[in-house]
């Protein structure tokens, strides 16, 4: 079953200078962090949702059209014909620091939920797991922010799960005082927190790490990454096991960092991994952003897919069953092939030989970890145990298989 992840706030377009020129591109700290999370989910059943509302400009278009470049579901993203999308300009200094200017009075997303009947309200009822930050609620009137507030906790009570990361901009407040009421109420319903150090102390003045952590479990958190720059992240609740972090190689850009990490650590929670794997998985991704410009990398090159062939014999009494069992193969096991980066997936069996020819293409780039995690899934493992007694290997095969590898001599594409 898919796992959805709904990931709300305001794109925006982003002005920047890399030369004499100034040159447009799109971001936004929940956008950032929904396509690095898209990016890092692809090989699994999870569904990256972008929740906000933009305008029909040109510049609105070009946003849409990079969400559903990256495989963000658009299904929550709401169009108003008398608003338009946010503008930013951004200029780096010698250490990779931003420095920003807005334009986004007028900026669509500003009046999401802001009645009962808001149809972003739909995304959070369909959501597992919904993602938003401080700048998300900094934009927001105060009914909006207690109409998400009240529906991400209902929801919350069914299962839900909220991630939040306070990412504080003070210019975006109408005071701190209401930034750091409106924070602390969110981050009592949060069950991921994803702060940065800077922002926690800022708004609340912990004097430590310690103290920011041991106040986020206190209002509920159950776990999640405090940020702390190159430094590394420190774990949510506080743990007595040390990990070591990598520093950046270089710094060009520390625009997005915090979002990077972010949606790198909402994939692999959300597919399974431990939250110290998660962690140092994310803080990596960060370091190889910063080292760019940009908050955004360019998209790594699908790789090229590994044809590969192999050859059984089924046993002619279990013919019928073997085929009436291919199809409709169970739902779990097509689940974990697709996990595992297997696709294009074909058998065909040749009478009255009753020989069978398997091929599938491979286009993860670790075959031997992706094709362990297959063997070692208990769903795969009772189809084996059903399908294999109906198969008849080759004494000749090589040790450890069972389908017997076939070597390709010839490919036209």
């Amino acid at each position: 079953m898919t796992y959805n992840i709904a990931c709300i706030g305001e794109p925006l377009a982003e002005i920047s200078r890399s030369t004499a020129d100034l040159s447009i591109a799109f971001g936004g700290d929940t956008l950032n962090t929904a396509i690095y999370c898209a990016r890092a989910a692809q090989a699994h059943d999870i569904a990256v949702h972008y929740v906000t509302a933009i305008g029909t400009d040109i510049l609105s278009d070009a946003a849409l059209d990079l969400m559903t470049r990256e495989g963000i579901r658009t299904d929550h993203v709401t169009r108003d014909t008398q608003l338009q999308i946010g503008i930013y300009a951004i200029k780096n200094g010698n250490q990779g620091e931003r420095g920003f200017h807005y334009w986004r009075d007028t900026s669509a997303a500003r009046a999401m939920f802001s009645t009962d009947t808001s149809p972003h309200l739909a995304a959070i009822e369909m959501a597992d797991l919904a993602y938003l930050s401080g700048i998300t609620l900094a934009i927001l009137t105060q009914d909006a922010r207690n109409r998400l507030w009240n529906a991400l906790a209902a929801r919350r009570g069914m299962g839900l799960q909220v991630a939040f990361d306070s990412n504080y901009r003070p210019k975006l407040w109408e005071t701190a005082d209401i930034a750091k009421r409106e924070i602390a109420r969110f981050w009592g319903i949060t069950d991921i927190a994803l702060p940065c150090r800077k922002d926690e102390a800022d708004l609340f003045g912990d004097n430590d790490t310690t103290a920011i952590v041991d106040r986020l479990v206190a209002a509920g958190v159950r776990f999640g990454a405090l940020k702390c720059g190159d430094a590394g992240p420190l774990p949510i609740p506080a743990s007595n096991t040390v990990q070591r972090f990598a520093q950046a190689t270089s710094v060009v850009d520390t625009t997005g960092a915090g979002d990077s990490f972010n949606g790198a650590y909402l994939a692999g929670i959300v597919s399974g991994k431990a939250p110290a794997v998660a962690m140092a998985e994310a803080h990596a991704l960060a370091a190889h952003v910063v080292a760019h410009q940009g908050a955004i990398l360019p998209p790594a090159p699908s790789p090229t897919p590994r044809r590969m062939g192999s050859v059984i014999r089924l046993r002619a009494e279990h013919m019928e069953e073997y085929k009436r069992l291919h199809a409709d193969v169970w739902p779990g096991v097509l689940r974990r092939l697709q996990a595992s980066n297997i696709t294009n997936y074909s058998i065909y069996l040749k009478r009255p030989e009753f020989l069978m020819f398997g091929y599938f293409e491979y286009t993860g780039i670790d075959f031997e970890a992706d094709n362990a995690a297959i063997a070692a899934d208990p769903v795969t493992r009772k189809w084996w145990a059903v399908c294999g007694p109906m198969q008849e290997p080759f004494e000749t095969r090589a040790d450890g298989e069972w389908w017997a590898e076939m070597e390709e001599v010839f490919h036209f594409g």
